[in-house]
This record gives structure tokens, sequence and C-alpha cells, in this order.
């Protein structure tokens, strides 16, 4: 009895390690690469940002700029590029920022799956190094 119970014991830990080993091994890959600049600017000026990149995520995609004023705080979109098959090219994008008003504004890019060509919900597959713009008047 205290055998069997002991090779019973024995088979769940196998069994529980083998499921989280494949747990681990299913990720996605992503790259971006993302450039905005100058890295300072005076306020109310435009300044280029472009980027692309791609995730096996997920089969429609999107790149898309967001910002943030200061070092903390939600992301906000500034404009997204068109959405493209993922399984045919990557999602890029070029586009002009305004550096509304004085202070840090940190930039990223991101890429965003998309339910379908034609848009419906979106989420985020990768992100992009923060980029830190400082904004003087």
């Amino acid at each position: 009895m205290i055998q069997s119970l002991a090779r019973l014991l024995t088979v769940g830990a196998v069994a529980g390690t083998v499921a989280v080993a494949g747990i681990g091994t299913a990720s996605a890959k992503s790259s971006i690469d993302f450039q905005a600049g100058p890295r300072s600017q005076h306020a109310g000026q435009w300044f280029g940002v472009r980027g692309s990149g791609g995730s096996d995520a997920s089969g429609w995609q999107r790149f898309c700029v967001q910002e943030r004023y200061g070092t903390s705080g939600a992301w906000q979109t500034v404009w997204c590029g068109r959405t493209v098959d993922s399984t045919r090219q990557e999602a890029s994008g070029y586009g002009q920022v305004r550096a509304g008003h004085v202070g840090v504004l940190q930039l990223r890019g991101v890429i965003e799956g998309v339910q379908s060509p034609s848009g419906g919900r979106t989420w985020l597959d990768a992100e992009s190094s923060v980029v830190t713009v400082h904004v003087v008047r």
C-alpha cells in the first residue's frame, strides 16, 4: 500500500514537471527598431519619428507611436501606421510628433496586434525601448 502510494506521488510529480516545462517553451518572438530625434526640442516644434518591427504572436499588426510626459503615467497613442499581414511584411511607420510643453517627453514604438485587416480589437504585442526628448522653451 505504501509503495503504490509512493509510486503514485512520483508519477504525479513527473507529470507536473512536464506540464510546467511545456508552458515555458512557447514564447513569441518580436523585434522593433524605433528612432526619434532630436533629443532636445523646443516647445511647439514638430520632429520626426520612425520605426518598424514585427511579432509572430498575431497575424494582423500595426506599428504605433506612444508618448507620455514625465517618467511615469499612462502611455497615449499618438499615431499608428497601416495594418499589415505579419506573415508577409513588417509593420512600419513614419510620422511627426509635436513637443507640446516644456519637460521630459518619453516616446516608444509598439507593435499592436489587430483583430482583422479592417480593424477591431487591438492588443499590445511588443514595445521598444523608451526614447527621451527634453522639451525646452
